[in-house]
């Protein structure tokens, strides 16, 4: 299906469930094409593509919510998808939050965000084959102590999404993305040890040279060998970025509205007070052209955007769709996420 064509079935689903009694309505449209293959040991292991579109739609009757999907586009499916959602909402509990968001905070960021690579869609299998062979070849060259692998991967995905409401709003993105891993394994006496590396990106240009893949990987599962424990002490660290990046996610979670609302952060009732280091500064930007978090609108249709959640160790702000802002008396900072049906939740 073309951009055009997904976006006017939006717009039918939306028609279809206010003509059949919902006071308001939500729908996502997606669609997509994977490939993903697995190399171990120099000889292709798994190859898998497939493609993937449906539907799903969120309806309000009065507050009562009622959500649905299919993969059948059909007018017959289209038709049993919207009435299901409808039955739904007839028996959930009323939510006095629950609804779309305010009309003034709907829109999107028109400026290219560089989430799209054609070149991803135009890749050959071959090539793709053997940039994972490539990187687990120059795994078992690093060091003959590099005895086996548990594999080396390529893989890529675009997309198309799509999101209407029965405010008016409707809007659409393309995405790519492509990735290579390698996951070898050391040996040494008895010692055995394994690690990995990988590199994703948007475009294939952008990725790291598949032989850099995997003597990165080599690397990491080599200086695993002879580890050994030290004594209880008090010492500074430092974290390597794949484990600082967990630390992150932590205050992400401790600071979603979901969190807040319900009293399980530790950052709750918190704003404006000092909670961490004044050297630390976190900014959830979902506006930075070719990075993975950035898209031109939420899942609710409301414009991405940079939020200053702490700076210089003072809480700023937390990450909130219309729901849990609505539940905290305040406005949403356009961090709703979902799949592509039911009600929506706060991502970063």
């Amino acid at each position: 299906m073309t951009g055009d064509s997904m976006e006017h079935l939006a717009q039918r689903v939306i028609r279809l469930a206010l003509e059949r009694g919902a006071d308001a309505a939500e729908c996502t449209v997606s669609q997509g094409d994977n490939f993903s293959v697995n190399i171990r040991m120099g000889e292709v292991e798994t190859l898998t593509e497939a493609g993937s579109r449906g539907t799903g739609v969120r309806v309000l009757v009065g507050k009562h919510t009622g959500s649905a999907y299919t993969s059948d586009l059909t007018d017959e499916g289209i038709e049993y998808m919207v009435g299901s959602a409808l039955d739904l909402a007839k028996i959930t509990t009323e939510d006095p939050h629950a609804g779309l968001p305010d009309p003034a905070e709907l829109g999107k960021i028109e400026t290219d965000l560089q989430l799209y690579c054609p070149s991803v869609a135009e890749l050959q299998t071959d090539w793709k084959i053997q940039q994972a062979k490539k990187a687990e070849a120059a795994a078992f060259a690093v060091d003959k102590r590099i005895a086996n692998s548990e594999g080396a991967s390529f893989d890529t995905h675009t997309g198309l999404t799509v999101f209407a409401n029965s405010l008016g709003f409707v809007g659409s993105y393309r995405s790519s993305s492509c990735s290579m891993s390698a996951v070898p394994v050391a040996r040494e006496g008895d010692s055995m040890e394994r690690d990995y590396w990988y590199s994703v990106a948007r475009n294939p240009e952008a990725l790291e040279p598949a032989e850099d893949v995997g003597t990165k990987a080599a690397q990491r599962a080599l200086r695993r060998l002879g580890a050994r424990k030290v004594s209880t002490q008090k010492v500074p660290v430092v974290f390597e970025p794949r484990v600082a990046r967990s630390l992150v996610d932590n205050i992400f979670d401790a600071v979603s509205g979901d969190a807040i609302y319900r009293g399980e952060s530790f950052l709750a009732g918190k704003l404006g007070e000092v909670v961490a280091d004044t050297r630390l500064t976190v900014i959830d930007d979902a506006t930075i052209p070719g990075l993975f978090g950035s898209c031109p609108f939420d899942d609710e249709g409301v414009p991405s955007r940079r939020t200053v959640v702490i700076k210089n160790g003072v809480l700023k702000s937390w990450l909130l769709n219309s729901y849990t802002a609505r539940k905290l008396g305040i406005r949403t900072t356009g961090n709703a996420s979902r799949g592509i049906t039911g009600n929506a939740g706060v991502g970063n």
